[in-house]
């Protein structure tokens, strides 16, 4: 009798590898060398493109295909044109594109329904994503921006240690801090998240770190005309004002307490501060007291994503341990309520806890990782990988007294000066 044969099954990525091999060796070729049937790699170069697009463990196309692929054609370009843009997409807007797609084509009978987006969804590799940033567009001259900035950098931080070299940023927070997503039972149409009622009273932390894994106290600008009366943790700076975020006065006592107090100043070594433009950064004599301090070195307008460090790699998390801080304290903290039964906000003492505990857990990694992105650290200084930094030194002469002169160079920000995506948030 004779002896059955086995099947075999091939994932996507070995296909892949037959066909490339069969397209340059032809298809009798690849059927010797991976032992397969020549009619199976006619097959598989026939469905070149869709192998790519599958998952790469993936053996067999099963499920149902696609009842419109003139229609999702086009909704699925449609998609793939705003997200290019930065635009976003929802389902609700991926049903309604797709009935109007519909109706030029004369399709009577599509009712664009959840299941089919589901569907479609699916077969095209889309998903719903939570949003990882918010935020403008860069330059188009965001390189050559960068460039300057990095010639500026790199010749003032010679002979500079890691631990001289500091970034500082603002951060705008609020007492409530709701997230877009929760767990709740499937056909529950009302999705609601309590809070106090506080997710527009609103406080700015103003975050410091040293391009050695080192952070700096934080502090915390509370909107009211005084300092609140309550006890705080050790290491946090109170202030406040009535706009609740930075200004003149909050950025020199901002150097005098913290920038002017960090670890090895008493030494009064080379010291280099980076931040961001500003226009609370950049006044007269906020330029004149930190320079009395420290080297400036100023972010360019509308790049503070590829070259501030805590931008990069430290903000994010720290805005969601203090998110994490705040729903324990919905669940299971102490609180108090007015006559008419609302919840009060956490105290002030509290949401310096919340900031206390989330910085404690900021890593050195972290903070190490960011000054690498942003390529301040490391052995990468300049926008391309194959410009080396004896590129960065051939610089004009106009170009060679402005990275010379803070003064000089900070007049050569304001040509590139915009509004500074901090004061956005506010």
């Amino acid at each position: 009798m004779e002896e059955r044969k086995s099947r075999k099954s091939y994932c996507a990525a070995t296909k892949l590898k037959i066909v490339e091999f069969a397209e340059i060796n032809g298809n009798r070729a690849a059927s010797r060398e991976f032992n397969v049937g020549e009619s199976s790699v006619r097959e598989w170069r026939k469905i070149k493109e869709l192998l790519k697009i599958m998952k790469t463990t993936k053996r067999a196309r099963r499920g149902r295909g696609a009842f419109w692929p003139e229609i999702e054609e086009d909704v699925k370009e449609w998609i793939l044109e705003l997200r290019k843009v930065g635009r976003k997409v929802s389902t609700t807007s991926i049903k309604l594109k797709a009935k109007s797609v519909a109706e030029k084509y004369e399709i009577p009978n599509f009712r664009g329904s959840d299941r089919w987006c589901n569907r479609f969804m699916h077969r095209n590799r889309f998903s719903v994503r939570a949003v990882t940033s918010v935020g403008q567009t860069l330059p188009l001259d965001w390189k050559e921006k960068s460039e300057l900035f990095y010639c500026y950098l790199n010749d003032k931080k010679k002979g500079v240690n890691h631990q001289a070299i500091g970034n500082m940023d603002e951060v705008n927070m609020c007492f409530d801090m709701p997230g877009n997503f929760t767990v709740e039972q499937k056909g529950t149409e009302d999705v609601k998240i309590n809070t106090t009622g506080a997710e527009k009273c609103s406080f700015t932390v103003v975050l410091s770190v040293t391009a050695d894994g080192g952070k700096l106290p934080p502090m915390v600008i509370f909107k009211r005309k005084t300092i609140p009366k309550e006890k705080f943790p050790k290491g946090i700076f109170v202030q406040a004002n009535e706009k609740g975020w930075m200004n003149g006065e909050m950025f020199k006592m901002w150097l005098e307490e913290i920038w002017r107090k960090r670890p090895g100043s008493f030494f009064k070594s080379k010291s280099i501060l980076i931040f961001d433009s500003a226009p609370s950064h950049l006044t007269e004599a906020s330029k004149m007291e930190a320079s009395i301090l420290s080297t400036i070195a100023v972010i360019p307008g509308g790049l503070t994503k590829v070259l501030q460090p805590l931008d990069i790699s430290v903000n994010k998390s720290f805005k969601s341990k203090v998110r994490n801080e705040w729903e324990r304290w919905m669940i299971s903290g102490y609180h108090t309520f007015t006559k008419g039964g609302k919840m009060r906000k956490a105290s002030y003492s509290t949401v310096c806890e919340w900031i206390d505990k989330a910085w404690k857990s900021i890593t050195p990694d972290c903070i190490l990782n960011g000054f690498r992105k942003a390529k301040i650290v490391g052995n990468i200084v300049t926008v391309d990988d194959a410009t080396s930094e004896s590129e960065c030194d051939e610089l004009t002469d106009e170009e060679e007294d402005a990275s010379r002169l803070p003064d000089a160079f900070l007049r050569l920000l304001d040509s590139f000066h915009s509004e500074s995506e901090n004061e956005d948030d506010f």
